[in-house]
């Protein structure tokens, strides 16, 4: 009995399309939430566009990134 099944599914996925995609070929469009990759954008002037959430440096497996508040001023500028 376990045999016949076996078979009956086999015949059963013989005759379906295959779900896997040739890559380049064919070119998967992007999904609808996709919002691009992650990275840290900076003004005309070449400031960093930080928030200071600290959220990378959370992420970092390394640990080689750290966060610490400063004011910008004229005269120094952090970034």
């Amino acid at each position: 009995m376990h045999i016949i099944r076996g078979f009956a599914t086999t015949f059963k996925h013989l005759l379906e399309e295959p779900v896997t995609t040739q890559y380049p070929e064919q070119i998967r469009g992007l999904r609808e939430r996709y919002k691009g990759r992650h990275h840290l954008r900076r003004y005309e002037n070449g400031l960093e566009k930080c928030i200071g959430c600290a959220l990378c440096a959370a992420a970092c497996p390394a640990d080689a990134i750290w966060v610490e508040a400063a004011e910008n001023t004229d005269d120094a500028r952090h970034s």
